[in-house]
């Protein structure tokens, strides 16, 4: 027993499919909501990567400007207690920034520090000084988030008198807090809009999917107006977008076939009707006439022999209906065995002498071949070929059997005769089913329109094709091509 939660056989009810509008809207929502984020993302890197780049400009100008103030006015106190307390906490760059400094002498001793440094950052949260000319990266930077939250950007830089030799420390702080802020409202502010812009998404496209979706709802209401008695109906392609239009030339086609199937049954439902009914007819016919007096015993037999010859022209067709019907099903299987074609057409051929010489025609078989099909119904096909052959061929004219290779692949069965030929005009139906041209009353009894139907429907079968040639009085050529090798499906 099947496991699928869908099984009939389980008791549960099949999933509904998602509609193709949902599946649009969902994919364009999953799609903006991706492209949204992902743009996010890479505004907040840039954004995050343009603070940390311009706090690293702003702590190592202020550490050059230190330096700068160290090589001119070391011996000068007071300058240099003046440029480091100018930046000192009560002072913010640009309202942004709040800068501490502290210079160190060479022995880590603090020379002059701005007020609140010792308290806010402690000399051990700065890391051990670095050369001057080794700060290029804003990798140099440290950031350092205090006990009351607030954040700090911090650099030790070691630097030396070019005159004294002597050696210097500075350090240099900046409070981050503010622009943390900034960046967390930043993050809340993006959140929002992504949210917003996700549930806007989800809005377009459900309106998008349904417009988009609309020119297939205009095609099923275009082809629910098509019934059996509007078969002609079609489609126009030109009217919908490329991809529409695409199937709406399936669907013409496929009306097409539909069209000329039902055309070709209603057809066949009437010849079928017709056929039957002249042979009854006739019967009931000769039962009235003989039931209308008394008859001699004689008279009785003659007409009991012209209802069997009725019967068994109307048991032969019912058996050739129900040949056709079961070689058109997709399932039905052939018995394949490797035949000598020549051997086949010959037995074939010695099967009619005796009816050839009663008719005066000449019967020859020519070529060599060997085919995989089935010898039943190989043989049934050239019965079929041989004897539409001789009733159409007068005395005195001639029937070639043939076989020969048409190609590596291939095998040609064709069977020529000298007789009146067909009008052109009957060519595209003669192997349509109870088609039967210019048929004479004298070959009523004979012919029951269905020979090379059957013939068609067996080479068919075994995956090949038909063709016939025909002149008018100069004869008939029917070319069956055979597979000579069955396929592996076989």
């Amino acid at each position: 027993m099947s496991s699928n939660p869908a099984d009939p056989a389980l008791g549960r009810k099949p999933r509904t499919p998602i509609s193709i509008t949902a599946r649009l809207a969902l994919l364009y929502t999953v799609s903006a909501c991706a492209t949204l984020l992902a743009t996010a993302a890479v505004l907040y890197g840039v954004l995050i990567s343009g603070i940390e780049r311009a706090d690293f400009y702003f702590v190592v100008d202020k550490v050059h400007r230190l330096e700068w103030a160290l090589q001119r006015y070391a011996d000068d106190p007071r300058f240099l207690e003046h440029e480091v307390k100018w930046d000192g906490a009560s002072h913010a760059l640009e309202n942004r920034h709040n800068f501490y400094s502290r210079i160190l002498d060479g022995a880590g001793r603090a020379v002059i520090e701005t007020p609140g440094l010792a308290t806010d950052v402690p000399n051990l949260e700065f890391q051990p000084p670095v050369d001057l000319d080794r700060i290029s990266k804003p990798d140099v930077i440290q950031r350092w988030r205090s006990p009351e939250g607030r954040t700090y950007c911090t650099l030790s830089v070691r630097a030396r008198n070019e005159q004294s030799g002597k050696p210097w420390v500075i350090q240099v702080a900046m409070a981050d807090t503010e622009e943390e802020t900034l960046i967390s409202n930043l993050q809340r502010a993006g959140m929002v809009a992504v949210i917003l812009g996700i549930i806007a998404s989800a809005g377009l496209g459900s309106m998008v999917a349904r417009r988009g979706v609309k020119p297939l709802r205009e095609i099923a209401r275009v082809a629910e107006r098509i019934t059996v008695n509007e078969l002609n109906e079609r489609l126009d392609p030109a009217r919908w977008p490329e991809e529409l239009g695409v199937l709406a030339k399936a669907l013409n086609r496929m009306l097409g076939r539909l069209e000329d199937a039902f055309v070709r049954m209603s057809q066949f439902a009437a010849d079928v009707a017709h056929e039957m009914r002249t042979p009854i007819h006739n019967m009931r016919g000769e039962a009235e006439v003989a039931l209308a007096s008394e008859r001699e015993p004689e008279e009785y037999r003659s007409i009991l022999e012209s209802s069997l010859e009725e019967f068994d022209r109307l048991s032969r067709m019912i058996n050739e209906m129900l040949f056709l019907a079961r070689a058109e099903n997709p399932r039905q299987q052939i018995a394949r065995a490797r035949l000598d074609a020549r051997r086949e057409i010959e037995a074939v051929k010695e099967f009619f002498d005796a009816l050839t010489e009663s008719r005066g025609v000449m019967v020859t078989t020519e070529g060599q071949g060997d085919l995989d099909v089935d010898p039943i119904l190989f043989r049934r096909a050239m019965t079929n070929l041989l004897s539409n052959a001789l009733r159409h061929t007068p005395s005195g004219g001639k029937i070639v059997l043939s076989v020969e290779k048409a190609d590596a692949n291939a095998v040609l069965v064709k069977v020529t005769d000298s007789g009146c030929g067909i009008r052109p005009e009957h060519l595209p139906r003669i192997c349509d089913r109870l088609y039967c041209p210019d048929r004479t009353d004298a070959q009523l009894s004979e012919q029951t329109g269905l020979g090379l139907s059957i013939v068609k429907s067996i080479v068919e079968l075994h995956g090949g094709s038909i063709a016939i040639d025909s002149a008018l009085g100069k004869g008939t050529t029917v070319r069956m091509r055979f597979p000579a090798r069955a396929p592996a499906a076989a």
